[in-house]
């Protein structure tokens, strides 16, 4: 088993990247390389990209790791099913292992991807709150604009075994559980899974994995700066006429602020802020099934679009 440090990026198809540049950049994102073949886009963050479209019919690939050291690509290397090491051919560059999980979608532990210098963060102002107050002298004077996504946060799947899925992830990437939602009869049947990085504190879910009949992309979630940045995303995108999925709200479990828009294929992609930060000694949650999706204000998971 080797600990990740997080998730690198998402893995699609599409038959029109110019398409999906064109919603990606109106999401948040930035292109950062562009082929005949493959569109890749970036955050603002350092990572060289954070979402990759192949030319091809629409699908969800799967998705990437980073790993902490090449040593722990030769580990997973190791594991029944996995590639060897690989030196990616794509913008980028670095290496990596390829092992598919249960169901099918192409996991890839990546290390050495060459970073870039991190973009210019925009629409940041200082947040008076309370006896907190942080902005003096100065005007809150927003641009209207997508809003500026930072980095990619976590990926939702929709999994046929839970529990065969749950032990692979887990197994093989030292994910642990931050929330699991258990069923009538106390059986844990959906896991928010974080990566372990000890007394270090990280996001409530860098995965979750939900149990459904049919296996597929749940939701890929870019966090954003702070509140002002989903409102403006949501004015843009609304004006734009993009399809609305759910939101905007305040999560029970992982605590964001939320909001969920559907890209031109039909994926769903979130835009996130003010989340849970965990760490070892943070006792996992044991929580109804029934309360996996409730919201603590907002938009309520019933009105959720599909």
């Amino acid at each position: 088993m080797i600990k990740v440090l997080d998730v690198a990026y998402a893995r699609f198809q599409a038959p029109d990247l110019d398409l999906m540049e064109q919603f990606l950049g109106d999401f948040g994102l930035t292109t950062s390389e562009k082929t005949e073949n493959a569109l890749y886009m970036r955050c603002s963050d350092e990572n060289h990209h954070t979402h990759v479209t192949e030319l091809g019919d629409a699908k969800f690939v799967g998705f990437a790791f980073n790993a902490a050291s090449l040593e722990d690509l030769n580990t997973i290397a190791k594991v029944e099913g996995a590639s060897k090491i690989e030196e990616m051919d794509e913008p980028g560059g670095g290496y990596r292992v390829c092992i598919n999980d249960p169901d099918n979608f192409q996991i890839e532990v990546v290390y050495g991807i060459k970073t870039l210098p991190n973009l210019t963060k925009q629409n940041v102002f200082g947040a008076n709150f309370g006896d907190q107050r942080k902005r003096e002298g100065e005007f809150v004077r927003l641009k209207a604009g997508p809003s500026q996504c930072k980095r990619l946060g976590h990926i939702v799947i929709n999994v046929t075994d839970f529990e065969k899925t749950n032990k692979f992830y887990k197994s093989n990437f030292g994910l642990i559980s931050s929330d699991e939602c258990v069923d009538e009869n106390g059986k844990t049947c959906l896991a928010f899974n974080r990566v372990d990085q000890g007394k270090k504190f990280v996001d409530h879910h860098c995965l979750l994995t939900v149990p459904t009949d049919t296996a597929g992309l749940g939701h890929i979630a870019f966090e954003v700066h702070d509140v002002n940045n989903i409102f403006l995303g949501h004015e843009y995108l609304k004006n734009k006429k993009y399809k609305h999925s759910w939101g905007i709200g305040r999560h029970v479990l992982g605590s964001q602020i939320f909001d969920y828009w559907f890209d031109p294929y039909g994926f769903r992609v979130e835009h996130w802020t003010d989340g849970d930060l965990l760490n070892i000694d943070t006792p996992v949650g044991i929580t109804s099934i029934a309360e996996a999706l409730e919201v603590q204000w907002g938009v309520d998971s019933k009105d959720r679009k599909t």
